[in-house]
């Protein structure tokens, strides 16, 4: 499955679950914790004394994750600790279905328990499927080094729980009106009722974790529309600056020869931008129309006075004689400098 795809599936799956949370939320509202008490929390069960051993296979994955990709060689090696030494911190879980766990934190350790044929310790946490997502995106944007596009995915998802918004497709819109008005494209008179107080949430997000949201808007929402093979090579490590400006390129193999060539050849962004240039199709000089040519000149010459210049009222005099006498009206039209 293609990022791109299964981005796509994640956000319709957690827009699914906070349309359940919002029909169930007034009939029995849940309590939720502040981010950083959480966080508190977890790191509290993570050192606390192992009681509790369980096969790895019975831990699903957090629907909620945002990471799709783990770096191989960090994952050998803490294979190689776990084999060695077993794993050292217990994992944090949830019940969501009987006889089965799902992570809340610890997911590599899952994976080299698995691969090293260990069972791992667990602690359990309640958690509401509300603070399960927050948590799950807050603790992956702090602790580990997402890539772009699976960073800005767990933004948008962030911002749809705090601005308790059903998709991400709407937090885009949020965000699109926050910056227009920020640009000054749009007043605050001609915005949502509840501009200023998802102004304050926005803000509060972004710059916990040092994003400017011009910035976010020109350079990170693009990356969720990426052509499929783009959003694969940034996950494999291409440069987002340099994605964006490869998919610039309409024509498919174009796009794939020139996204082949920047990867191989570690071709400087400079460089990326000249062939972007030079593959897009050239535009035909646009010719307006006879009617439009023949107002647009009328009023170039009444604007610019002419005949207040004798240098030029004498050749524009000439012209108009021969309009005249082309339109068959000689000594009957009315002098236009008149």
């Amino acid at each position: 499955m293609s990022v791109s795809n299964y981005y796509k599936q994640l956000d319709k799956f957690m827009s699914n679950r906070l349309d359940r949370f919002a029909t169930t939320r007034e009939a029995s509202p849940e309590v939720s914790l502040d981010i950083a008490q959480l966080q508190s929390r977890i790191a509290e069960l993570e050192k606390a004394e192992i009681t509790q051993l369980v096969d790895p296979q019975l831990l699903d994955r957090s629907p909620y994750q945002p990471r799709k990709h783990f770096d191989p060689i960090k994952i050998a090696q803490l294979t190689a600790s776990v084999d060695a030494w077993g794993v050292l911190e217990n994992v944090i879980v949830r019940v969501v279905v009987a006889g089965r766990y799902e992570l809340v934190a610890g997911e590599r350790r899952q994976l080299a328990a698995i691969a090293a044929k260990r069972q791992v310790p667990i602690k359990m946490m309640e958690l509401s499927d509300r603070d399960a997502r927050r948590i799950a995106l807050a603790e992956n944007l702090h602790r580990v080094n997402l890539n772009p596009i699976e960073e800005t995915w767990a933004i948008l998802n962030l911002l749809a729980v705090d601005l308790e918004i059903d998709s991400t497709d709407e937090v885009k819109s949020v965000l699109y009106s926050l910056a227009n008005v920020a640009k000054g494209v749009k007043s605050r008179e001609n915005v949502s009722p509840k501009f200023n107080d998802q102004q304050t949430i926005v803000e509060r997000i972004l710059t916990e974790y040092g994003i400017k949201l011009l910035s976010f808007v020109k350079t990170k929402l693009p990356l969720i529309k990426l052509p499929d093979n783009v959003s694969d090579a940034i996950a494999a490590g291409l440069d987002h600056t340099k994605a964006l400006a490869i998919a610039k390129v309409s024509d498919a193999a174009a796009r794939d020869n020139l996204l082949r060539a920047a990867i191989e050849g570690g071709m400087p962004l400079t460089e990326i931008k000249k062939q972007v240039k030079s593959l897009k199709p050239q535009e035909e000089p646009h010719i307006p129309s006879p009617q439009l040519r023949v107002k647009n000149t009328i009023t170039r010459v009444v604007t610019a006075k002419v005949w207040e210049h004798p240098d030029r009222w004498s050749e524009v005099q000439s012209l108009l004689e021969r309009l005249e006498a082309l339109c068959g009206e000689v000594g009957t039209s009315e002098n236009p400098a008149a």
